[in-house]
């Protein structure tokens, strides 16, 4: 099937090729004048001057990587209650997991307590809400009224964003860019700033990473931190705002409701969480470190299998012994919440401050799991005995990829006895959710 592909692929290459020939290469020409002439126009590109001067919000919201144009606040219309607003970069069913998934699950729980409906916001790109009504179903959360959902993402520099603000609207942000935008709305309480990461080293040293971490020094918010690992790192950091005002809680992603590891009585299987794009789950680094123990010979290839997800459209890999890190792509929960249950070994890097949620859903079903030391994260015991932290770099990987395979069937279940992952939200969330209540009543 690749070949057919590959074939179809050079027989689209040739025909392009002597398309440019007969063309005298005019197409490509145009197109490249169509893409250099937008840049120029959008003031993303400054090899010609085209203004002899432009004003700095074109400067400024052009050149930044995220769409940093503030909201206009609007007024409500008559008769409109406050409602809990969560802002989100985009909202489709591709995000409903992860850090999205846990964004929607406390605002909504959160208007449920407060009797609000619940409004969303999306700030970078148009998404819809397609799959959003069985998404909060299948978490328990029975909403009154249908959720709102307002699109700003095409504001410009000279193209406004228009909010509508009520006095007694509850506002949500996660993402940094969103937390910057309420910051600078006339709001008559504090925000909620749901810190799940330190997103300024998503970047490098850059104008996003100062403005990143700018947002943690604003004082109008109520810092809500997803697990207490990323409370101690903000506190570690010097962000004393935030050490001392923060609520934190630990998010319910056990996978015990669907039942522990079966026992494979033919080849052990290896999980990798495979996302080239997210460079902070060091991808390439822990594919040497697998390729390292099989190189080896630390472990045997007639033992094992390898599989790796997260990511579509990447080709399975072949390590240098011949065995094949095979990719199921990007799963839905159900497949992925059924192969869970298959891993004897999950390998989850993370380049962060916090467990990462595979790291946390494998262990909790008695997979064995490695993940990676970052700072203040340099022990996970005190969620699971079956969690075991490298060091950021391939021979320390390698090294505790072999003590994971080395841990037998029997005590990974045994471990899950002292277990300390939770798996209810309302349980998890209950004592913030109740002080966030008290704030705005």
């Amino acid at each position: 099937m690749a070949d057919i592909k590959r074939t179809g692929f050079r027989v689209i290459r040739k025909s392009a090729h002597l398309s440019h020939r007969v063309l005298k290469k005019g197409a490509s020409f145009t197109a490249k004048v169509e893409d250099k002439t937008t840049r120029i126009i959008t003031g993303k590109d400054f090899s010609v001057q085209l203004d002899e001067s432009i004003p700095i919000e074109k400067a400024l919201y052009n050149g930044i990587k995220f769409n940093i144009a503030p909201l206009n606040p609007a007024l409500p219309a008559v008769g409109r209650e406050g409602k809990v607003t969560l802002l989100l970069p985009s909202l489709n069913k591709q995000s409903f997991f992860g850090g999205t998934a846990t964004a929607l699950i406390v605002a909504a729980k959160l208007a449920l307590k407060l009797n609000k409906d619940l409004r969303i916001v999306e700030t970078l790109a148009p998404g819809g809400k397609a799959g959003l009504g069985d998404f909060l179903e299948n978490n328990g959360l029975h909403l009154k009224n249908d959720v709102e959902l307002i699109d700003v993402s095409a504001r410009t520099h000279d193209r406004y964003g228009y909010i509508d603000l009520h006095p007694e609207d509850v506002f949500i942000a996660s993402a940094w860019w969103d937390a910057r935008l309420i910051g600078q709305l006339p709001l008559k309480s504090k925000f909620i700033y749901l810190i799940q990461d330190f997103e300024p080293i998503f970047y490098a040293n850059s104008d996003e990473y100062v403005l990143a971490e700018s947002t943690y020094h604003m004082k109008n918010f109520i810092p809500l931190c997803n697990t207490r690992l990323m409370h101690e790192f903000m506190e570690y950091k010097g962000y004393e705002y935030i050490a001392t005002n923060a609520l934190w809680f630990e998010p319910a992603v056990s996978r015990m409701a669907q039942g522990y590891s079966t026992k494979n009585s033919g080849k052990k299987r290896i999980f990798l969480y495979g996302r080239p794009s997210v460079p902070r789950n060091l991808f390439y680094t822990a594919l040497s470190a697998l390729n390292q123990v099989f190189d080896t010979g630390k472990l045997s290839v007639n033992d094992w299998e390898i599989f790796m997800a997260g990511q579509d459209k990447l080709p399975s890999i072949v390590l240098s012994t011949g065995i094949p890190v095979q990719n199921l792509g990007k799963l839905s929960m159900d497949d992925y919440t059924q192969f869970v249950k298959t891993v004897d070994v999950a390998i989850s890097p993370m380049m962060a401050p916090h467990p990462n949620y595979p790291t946390l859903e494998f262990a909790s079903a008695g997979a064995a799991v490695v993940t990676t030391k970052y700072e203040t994260k340099t022990d996970l015991s005190r969620y699971s005995k079956n969690i075991l932290l490298a060091d950021l770099n391939i021979e320390s990987l390698a090294y505790n990829i072999v003590e994971a395979a080395n841990i037998d069937y029997e005590k990974r279940i045994e471990n899950l006895k002292s277990n300390d992952i939770e798996a209810s939200w309302d349980a998890t969330l209950e004592k913030v959710l109740n002080q966030l209540v008290k704030n705005f009543k």
